[in-house]
């Protein structure tokens, strides 16, 4: 018979925000879950501002599916919040610069619509704004809107799966998997799933491969602005979003072809001079940080069913929308692993 304190039902390799919502809605299911993770300082979800944004692109389409995700998202968050004793989201409206007259009648095209014009603010309201900013063309507003604190919500869900004993600190080698007649061993861990959510680090797992990654590059400022306080998100070619008492998310775009998880002078001059051109008040940078994201070519996330592994899985590819689209979709293959339904895996 199996040690009791070492048999769990399901693994979960990698502790992002994929692995975290994947892990909790498992145990939602009352799966008995071990997670394994190096928590490795350049994941992508570690730096991720955790934006959920219903409208996006230069013509202001509604994101994929968000009719879906978000009552899904907002759920699981206030769930989370009760369960961890945090606050997992910010609500906050979204300012947009726009340029040009064109950008400016493409939104209030959008305004005037049905699908999605429940998103937009008739009149911005700007004056947390007026005498800090470079003053744009003109302006948009988005409601509905909240940014996720990825970070903190995976320390705290991390700390309270340390408590229970789930939880084992190692980066994960496969030649350390065994796989048993009615079972999975990993070192002294026994179980009889697992889940990969381990980021564009799974371009070396041996068990799923041509999984179709194009990982991207995403690098960020820490600002410090006293002379704020700026309550709402404001996009003016970069995202400046408020993070706690005077420190200031400021971030934007990605690199391909590149797995470099390092700050380059490049991006941080290039950060350096937008928060230069939009700021008015004084303001230093107190950090700079990178990460690699998993995104995939087709900008659609994974979830993938070993072919010949009975109970191995694949959960991967989120990219820059994780924070919105991973709670449905952590739901729904959660379900998939449950229930063992293939309808669980249509999400297209």
């Amino acid at each position: 018979m199996l040690p009791k304190d070492l048999y769990f039902d399901i693994a979960i390799v990698g502790q992002g925000i994929a692995g975290t919502l994947m892990a909790w809605f498992l145990f939602k299911h009352g799966k008995k879950v071990l997670i394994i993770d190096d928590d490795f300082k350049g994941s992508s979800s570690k730096i991720a501002a955790g934006i959920v944004n219903p409208i996006t692109g230069k013509n202001f389409v509604n994101s994929w599916r968000i009719h879906e995700f978000l009552p899904v998202a907002i759920e699981a968050y206030d769930d989370l919040s009760d369960f961890l004793g945090i606050k997992t989201y910010t609500k906050a409206n979204i300012v947009l610069s726009l340029y040009t007259i064109e950008d400016e009648n493409k939104w209030l095209s959008k305004a005037g619509g049905s699908d999605g014009s429940q998103y937009i603010v008739p009149y911005p309201d700007l004056s947390e704004f007026s005498g800090k900013v470079d003053p744009q063309f003109s302006y948009g507003e988005l409601q509905g809107t909240f940014s996720v604190h990825i970070f903190d919500l995976m320390k705290s869900f991390r700390k309270k799966w340390v408590q229970n004993d789930s939880y084992l600190k190692d980066t994960f080698n496969y030649n350390e998997l065994t796989i048993l007649p009615e079972s999975l061993q990993y070192k002294n861990y026994f179980f009889k799933e697992i889940v990969f959510c381990e980021g564009y680090k799974a371009l070396n797992n041996p068990y799923f491969t041509e999984i179709g990654f194009a990982p991207s590059k995403g690098e960020v400022l820490i600002l410090k602005i006293p002379g704020a306080p700026f309550k709402k998100m404001y996009k003016d070619g970069v995202f400046i979003m408020h993070q706690e008492d005077d420190l200031y998310w400021v971030g934007s775009g990605y690199e391909w072809d590149t797995l470099d998880e390092s700050p380059t002078e490049k991006k941080f001059q290039l950060l350096s001079k937008q928060a230069k051109r939009i700021l008015k008040i004084p303001y230093e940078v107190v950090d700079h940080r990178a990460a690699i994201r998993p995104t995939m070519h087709d900008r659609r996330p994974i979830f993938l069913v070993h072919k010949e592994i009975d109970g191995m899985y694949l959960f991967n590819g989120l990219g820059t929308k994780g924070a919105s689209i991973s709670p449905f979709l952590a739901r729904q293959f959660s379900r998939y692993i449950i229930g063992k339904n293939p309808e669980n895996l249509i999400f297209a």
